[in-house]
């Protein structure tokens, strides 16, 4: 984005602007509005990679078995009106010609060493005299690459020649008698660079007329054929490939193929797919004398009274269209041929999707429906219609059935056309969201937009039923992630990375249980790996897998417990026993920089065993908890630092905060409901209370309390958190304040905690870096 500094000009007219005021204008989200997307070899002359113009972005995404890999995201100075790929005849790979706007354009290419873009050229459109056209900005390139056009002004249309490498030679301009120009194109399969211009006379009818450009004399040639008298709402004109030929014009009634080649053997076909619906008056096709240009041979087909907003071809013979229509509906053009020529035109409705700006095809049947009114989709195309709802259809709409051609793969947020928006703090806590009136039509909703961290899904995998997963690693000193623990109710998968293949896939783990779900998992020091369930703690060998150690949880009459939930760092586990106790484990092998009593130590308390148990996990302390455990938490407050504190909720909406590994208790606190802390920031005489809620007296009531979900200690800019992520979908941050002169300090929380609304739904917490 272009970050811009303005003058601030609200000061009296009479004064100078205030010394040191300024605005700040910069982009806080990327645009995510299609508005041109082309399919080609751009990165490299084996790799098929989609361009997406959205705005003043260039995005280019890699084609891959799994879906599409973003590759390059590149801001552009300016709006991006036209965008077209070309391949010289001296180049493997694809370049793109781009113009903004304002008139400026380039021509990009890829450095594969350097992985970023390339300006081949670059330079203006624009001239000092003429009217901008009516109809926008046309920018077009030649099949054969021996020149591209602009059309900008009236009256005008730029030829910028090529050379066999892409480079391009001086621009002239050549002058066409067609002042209203609807649409332009250049043909395929022709000796001379040849243009088809759609235009409006001043009756407005429309016709479509051929010029030939003779580069040498920079002049326009008559053509070899036109059409006149075309259908009121024909607006676009799609070149068809070689060896057909000809153009497609697209109307709002009717669609025309028309061709001069084969003139002398006419063949007038109408082929509508009407579906219950009559043909269209006038959409027979006809052979026309246009005086001294050839005889034209026209096919045309029937359509619904619906303008068509995108096009994109399926086949490189251009043999078949996708079509879509302002209601969303995509539609599959078939031109009928013998090889040589087109016998008839055939239209068939595929299924719905949003409203398309940009059509482009993939492979295999896989499509990309860029949008600049609604989401912009990822679709797959089938042969036989498949069932995309099983609820029963609405009649009262039309919808007779409750299938489709069309699947939906994967969809791509976009908040424009943004028609109104509202600045509102729902929580009143100063964190003020964007809500907006986006999309058009049957595209249109209501969107959130607020202030943090996105995501993006690189990649995913159907697993249902998933109730937690970790990441381990298979020692100590290695640097990247290697195994990946998935748990579900009644069992455990272990998932390893290959690193030849760079793929994913499960993995023998003997040490670990996999037919009890996994409460908790991570490293510990030594080498191996913890694994925390129901049953039990059990170490492995992180690298083999094999079972180094376990330890059971039992009452005082030596019977077995059960654990309900658990949590670790690389030397402390803390579980929560269903006999209502916490007992805090010291796990795997020490180092020698965590080695001295201030590490292991904190808070005096020996870790020797204290049941007899292995060596490797020793019980250093139980205590009750004063309730049943919900969560817990004992995450490091700093890497490569021992755990200070242990953070407990409980199901008597309160937390705790117990020192780690003794767990002497620190501090507590109970928890309200966002309705209970709405009515507790203001007192029975109208006056605002102290506390923004969320921190109750010890002596208060809990009936209105709200059970923690999850509890996460955290460091942000130095400052110590606990976060406590709650049932009705609220976040509340405690700051815990370090009071010097305790062994090793002790954590109290924050009387006034700021809590946030996240949704409805319960909260969930997990730290990442």
């Amino acid at each position: 984005p272009i970050d811009r500094r303005a003058k601030d000009r609200a000061c009296p007219s009479n004064m100078g602007p205030t010394p040191g005021a300024y605005n700040y204008v910069v982009t806080a989200h990327k645009p995510t509005s299609v508005t041109h997307s082309v399919v080609g070899n751009f990165t490299h002359d084996d790799e098929l990679n989609l361009i997406v113009a959205k705005c003043t972005r260039l995005e280019i995404y890699l084609l891959t078995p799994e879906g599409l890999r973003a590759v390059v995201d590149a801001p552009i100075h300016g709006r991006v009106a036209t965008l077209a790929l070309f391949k010289p005849p001296l180049k493997k790979k694809h370049l793109i010609f781009l113009a903004t706007e304002r008139g400026a354009f380039c021509v990009l290419a890829y450095d594969s060493a350097k992985g970023e873009l390339v300006t081949e050229a670059m330079g203006d459109l624009t001239d000092r005299i003429g009217r901008p056209a009516e109809c926008g900005q046309i920018g077009i390139v030649d099949p054969e690459c021996r020149v591209a056009g602009a059309h900008l002004y009236d009256g005008l249309f730029k030829c910028l020649p090529l050379d066999r490498t892409g480079q391009m030679r001086e621009a002239f301009n050549v002058r066409l008698d067609e002042l209203q120009v609807v649409d332009v194109a250049f043909l395929h399969g022709c000796s001379k660079p040849t243009i088809a211009v759609l235009h409006q006379d001043t009756k407005e009818a429309r016709h479509v007329k051929t010029y030939e450009i003779d580069l040498k004399t920079k002049d326009l040639v008559a053509g070899p054929w036109a059409q006149s008298d075309l259908e009121g709402g024909t607006s676009r004109v799609i070149p068809v490939p070689a060896p057909l030929g000809g153009a497609i014009l697209l109307g709002e009634t009717v669609i025309v193929y028309v061709n001069g080649a084969n003139a002398n053997a006419p063949h007038m076909s109408v082929d509508a797919e009407t579906r219950g619906k009559a043909p269209v008056s006038g959409t027979s096709s006809k052979s026309v004398d246009v005086g001294t240009t050839t005889t034209t041979r026209a096919v045309a087909v029937a359509t619904r009274a619906a303008p068509f907003m995108a096009h994109g071809a399926v086949d490189a013979d251009g043999s078949r269209f996708l079509l879509s229509d302002a209601a969303g509906v995509l539609h599959l053009l078939v031109l009928q041929n013998d090889g040589e020529r087109v016998v008839s035109l055939k239209l068939e409705p595929l299924g719905s999707t949003s409203i398309a700006s940009a059509i482009s095809y993939l492979d295999n049947g896989v499509a990309y429906v860029g949008s600049a009114y609604g989401d912009s989709q990822l679709v797959r195309l089938h042969a036989q219609p498949v069932l995309v709802s099983e609820d029963p259809p609405d009649l009262s709409s039309g919808d007779q059935n409750s299938t489709t051609f069309v699947e939906i793969l994967e969809t791509f947020p976009n908040l424009g056309p943004i028609v109104d928006m509202a600045v509102v703090d729902l929580d009143r806590h100063g964190q003020g969201q964007v809500v907006t009136c986006s999309g058009v039509a049957k595209d249109g909703s209501l969107r959130v937009v607020r202030n943090g961290v996105g995501i993006q899904e690189r990649a995913a995998a159907e697993l249902p039923g998933i109730k937690g997963c970790w990441s381990l690693k298979n020692g100590d000193d290695a640097p990247h992630d290697t195994f990946l623990v998935v748990t579900f109710m009644r069992e455990t998968r272990v998932l390893a990375v290959d690193d030849a293949s760079d793929e994913i896939g499960e993995c023998e783990f003997e040490g670990f249980v996999a037919t009890e779900q996994t409460l908790w998992t991570g490293n510990v020091l030594g080498g191996m790996a913890c694994q925390v369930t129901s049953s039990g703690v059990r170490l492995v060998d992180a690298a083999t897998g094999a079972l180094k150690a376990s330890w059971s949880p039992k009452n005082e009459h030596g019977e077995p417990e059960t654990i309900g939930v658990a949590s670790g760092n690389a030397n402390v586990v803390v579980v929560a026993t269903s006999g209502g106790k916490l007992v805090s484990l010291r796990v795997g092998v020490s180092s020698p920089k965590n080695s001295d009593a201030s590490s292991m130590d904190v808070d005096g308390v020996g870790t020797e065993p204290l049941d007899g148990s292995s060596s490797l996990i020793a019980v250093v302390a139980t205590v009750d908890p004063g309730g049943e455990v919900a969560c817990l938490d004992c995450s490091p407050l700093e890497e490569g630092k021992p755990a200070e504190a242990c953070a407990v909720g409980l199901w008597s909406a309160e937390v705790k905060t117990f020192s780690a590994p003794g767990l002497a208790l620190l501090s507590r606190a109970a928890l309200a409901r966002a309705d209970a802390r709405d009515a507790a920031s203001v007192d029975e005489t109208g006056t605002a209370s102290g506390g923004s809620g969320g921190l109750l007296s010890s002596g208060a009531s809990v009936s209105h309390g709200v059970i923690p979900r999850a509890v996460l200690l955290c460091k942000f800019e130095g400052v110590s958190y606990l976060l406590v992520g709650t049932g009705d979908g609220a976040l509340s941050a405690f700051a815990l304040d370090a009071t010097p002169g305790a062994v090793g300090g002790t954590l109290d929380l924050s009387e006034s905690p700021k809590t946030v609304s996240l949704g409805a739904r319960p909260v969930t917490l997990s730290a990442f870096k």
